[in-house]
């Protein structure tokens, strides 16, 4: 799908007729509805295409549509189907199967997963009081949830393990403008709100704080996808300092999941502009792949065992297609090679990641 068919798809009338606005904003960015953004802070490169050769690793067919996925350490990627509520496994082998199901309600989606301690974590924004909030999947129980969001203040979104403790995650709130915190009992606390947090009111689409990721240096940075911009937040004996932006960039508008490789590029995925774009060091925007093979990409992630351990992999959400044509919609699994390894802050916490000198069970 070309840029221009996913932002007719994201602002067209028939789209806003089709679905309601909380089953819109658990998942999109209606960047042609949003005020004027500026220009890049730092400027932005020009396309430099692709890093390598796209390949579509798992094929699906709505309403199985990844928003978010999630790598364990023997490799088995996860994806979580946002309006099936369906967890998806699909293993190094390739092999399907149906992991978990969460509860999404009548218009709510299943949004950002992650792995922690063995067991996987889900952001579930049902906007329903019952089962809006935290999950945790064990291996061979029932889904639980372990914390409850106000239902009607909050968007769940992503979801990674907190780089400074092995028995908690952090929780990018969109609608809220807010990270949480939440503790594997069960506690919750706004772990930061900020303005640079909160979505655009008057998008069609309201969505701030959506994609987290983990620099090398112990940050956390999150995207906001209306304001297409990149938020640093310092981290201090695990409390949360003054956030910074330091990237706002019209390209970035749609900035959904992201992470990290080793040596401090961030990976985002730019769902409304079917792309995969990378925020160099030195705060430049490249473009790793964009157009034939994405569609509506939402999250990256980059591979867990030594094979792997220089491909990305993509979760094509196709929502923006699937909104204007049904048939037309190409949810997937993808995956390229971009020739530097990921940064996994803490091996426990979010599958690992292989060494070059030792390789793992990842």
């Amino acid at each position: 799908m070309t840029n221009d068919n996913v932002f007719e798809t994201i602002v067209g009338s028939g789209a806003r007729s089709a679905v309601s606005r909380r089953s819109v904003i658990g998942g999109i960015a209606a960047a042609g509805a949003l005020a004027a953004v500026p220009t890049g802070v730092f400027g932005r490169q020009d396309e430099t295409g692709a890093d390598g050769d796209l390949e579509i690793v798992a094929d699906f067919e709505p309403p199985a549509m990844p928003e978010n996925l999630a790598i364990d350490s023997a490799g088995t990627t996860y994806l979580s189907m946002g309006p099936s509520g369906e967890i998806r496994a699909v293993d190094a082998d390739g092999n399907e199967s149906t992991f978990a199901t969460i509860e999404t309600g009548e218009e709510g989606l299943l949004l950002g997963i992650t792995v922690l301690g063995g067991d996987l974590y889900a952001a579930n924004g049902s906007g329903e009081p019952e089962t809006h909030g935290v999950w945790r999947v064990a291996a061979d129980s029932e889904p639980e949830r372990i914390a409850e969001l106000p239902a009607d203040e909050t968007t769940p979104n992503g979801i990674i393990p907190d780089p400074t403790d092995s028995d908690a995650l952090l929780v990018s709130d969109h609608l809220g403008g807010a990270i949480w915190r939440v503790t594997t009992d069960g506690e919750a606390e706004q772990w930061v709100t900020d303005g640079s947090l909160e979505p655009d009111m008057s998008a069609e689409t309201p969505v701030g704080a959506d994609g987290l990721a983990v620099h090398p240096d112990g940050d956390v940075y999150v995207d906001n996808l209306n304001a297409g911009s990149i938020i640093r937040v310092p981290v201090e004996d695990g409390d949360a300092g003054d956030p910074e932006t330091v990237v706002q960039d019209e390209g970035l508008v749609g900035a959904d999941g992201m992470t990290f490789d080793e040596e401090g590029s961030l990976y985002v995925a730019v769902n409304a502009q079917n792309e995969i774009a990378r925020v160099t060091p030195d705060h430049e925007i490249e473009t790793v792949v964009a157009g034939e093979g994405l569609d509506f990409p939402a999250d990256v992630h980059f591979g867990t065992t030594e094979e792997t351990a220089t491909s990305l992999y993509i979760a094509n959400f196709a929502y923006g297609t699937f909104l204007q044509d049904e048939t037309a919609a190409e949810p997937s699994l993808a995956r390229t090679d971009v020739g530097v390894r990921g940064h996994f802050p803490d091996a426990d916490g979010d599958g690992g990641t292989a060494t070059e000198t030792e390789s793992t069970d990842e």
